[in-house]
Parts: C-alpha cells; sequence; structure tokens
C-alpha cells in the first residue's frame, strides 16, 4: 500500500497523469501530439531503456517574449551512447537583428542567418526528432521558454506538458544532497570539468547540445553506481527544489 502511494504521488508519475489528460482533452496538431504521448514509461523505467533528445538553443537574449531563436542543435542519446550521425545544426533566416551583445558571446552573424532556414522548418523537424524521446538541456527552462513561445505563437497553446531532463539542475541537486550549504558553478563548461570531460567551445547550439550530452551520461554514470537508476531518480533530480 505505501509502495503503491508512493508510485502515485512520484513527480514523474504525477507528469506522466497530466501528460495523458492533456492528450486527451486538447485537440493537438499531429506535428505536435506526440509530444504528450510518450508511450510505455514509468517512474521505475530505467535511464537505460530510454531515448534521450539533448538539444541546445542559441538566442539574442534570454526573454522569449522579445528574444528571438538564432540556431538549434540537438543529437539522440539512447541506450548509453551518443548516436553522432543523429546530430543537426540549422540557424534561423527569419529576418532577426543580431545583437552585438549576444554575437559576442554566440559569434552568429547575419550571413550565417541568411543561409538558414525557417523557424517553422526548424521546429517541425526538432518535434519529428522528439518523437518517443525525453527531451533533456542544460537550464532546460531557457529552452523550454523558447519552444512555448513557439507553440504559443503558431498553435494557439499556452502551456504543453514537455518532459524535459535538466542536467544543470541535476548537479546542483546532486551537489546539495551532499551538503545542502554547498555552492557550485552549475555553468555547462565548469560542471563538464569536474567530469573530467573535454573542454569545447561553448555557445554554439550543436556544440553544445553534445557537451550536455557527455554530462547526462556521465551524471547517470554517477548515479547508478553498481545499480541501474530509474527515470524516476533522475526526473527527481531534474526538479527544483
Amino acid at each position: 500500500m505505501i509502495a503503491q502511494l508512493f508510485n502515485y504521488v512520484h513527480p514523474l508519475s504525477r507528469m506522466l497523469r497530466r501528460r495523458k489528460r492533456y492528450y486527451r482533452q486538447q485537440a493537438l496538431p499531429s506535428k505536435i501530439g506526440h509530444l504528450v504521448s510518450l508511450p510505455n514509461i514509468t517512474h521505475s523505467t530505467l535511464v537505460s531503456e530510454v531515448e534521450y533528445l539533448v538539444l541546445d538553443i542559441e538566442t539574442t537574449g534570454l526573454d522569449p517574449n522579445q528574444d528571438n531563436i538564432l540556431s538549434i542543435g540537438w543529437v539522440v542519446v539512447a541506450k548509453g551512447c551518443i548516436e553522432v550521425n543523429s546530430s543537426y545544426h540549422c540557424y534561423i533566416k527569419d529576418n532577426v537583428q543580431v545583437k552585438p551583445e549576444t554575437a559576442v558571446i554566440n559569434h552568429i552573424t547575419p550571413n550565417m542567418l541568411a543561409k538558414g532556414i525557417s523557424i517553422q522548418s526548424a521546429m517541425n523537424q526538432l518535434f519529428r526528432a522528439a518523437r518517443n524521446r525525453v527531451l533533456v538541456a542544460h537550464c532546460s527552462a531557457i529552452e523550454s521558454a523558447f519552444i512555448l513561445r513557439y507553440l504559443t505563437k503558431f498553435y494557439g497553446l499556452s502551456s504543453l506538458p514537455l518532459l524535459w531532463l535538466d542536467t544543470l539542475q541535476i548537479e546542483k541537486n546532486l551537489a546539495t544532497a551532499i551538503n545542502r550549504h554547498q555552492k557550485i558553478d552549475v555553468e555547462l563548461t565548469a560542471t563538464r570539468s569536474r567530469y573530467c570531460l573535454p573542454e569545447y567551445v561553448s555557445h554554439n547550439a550543436l556544440t553544445d547540445a553534445l557537451s550536455t550530452a557527455e554530462l547526462l551520461l556521465a551524471q547517470i554514470r554517477r548515479v547508478q553506481g553498481n545499480k541501474p537508476v530509474a527515470l524516476g531518480m533522475l526526473y527527481s533530480l531534474s526538479e527544483v527544489k
């Protein structure tokens, strides 16, 4: 009885029920309906049995209501491996004005954007790639906010219960589990260095997606030790405490 109650109130179980209700109640276009219909997953599903789409979005700023997407990159993680041949990167050409302050960081120029694709084409490809996969990002609140802004603008949706893992929040919660007063640098580069992962040039969407994918696998190895890890545990570590 206690185990059943624990399973019912688990954060991932609550999210999966929310997604199921949303899917039944909303008439969603086929292009995005599958984003909330991830099949055959429970809080006890092993992380090794799930596929992940690890992504990064470069933007002109952090406000999705005022800023725009400049580029998107992603890669698939499946069966504990990064599928490099699944990697994808694109620039967005939709009359986006590059801000000098962000160009200094991500080095994206108007010439790069001019050779890009439309935001609709990019998002349609992203949504296809996300089919039957859990989304992953480092500080997923940014990617989530810009994706929701797109869904609001083009589909009139004010919410969509996407299933995310956040490697930044996982790292923060792992640190506070050891020492709740401990403060660490959880930026992607600093976090990777603690796992002795190689240093990459950051703020390229595909490079950051690959960097995050490597970090995710390192964090899973840290959590699992000698026994398999359930997706529910990783999802709990992804939550803001």
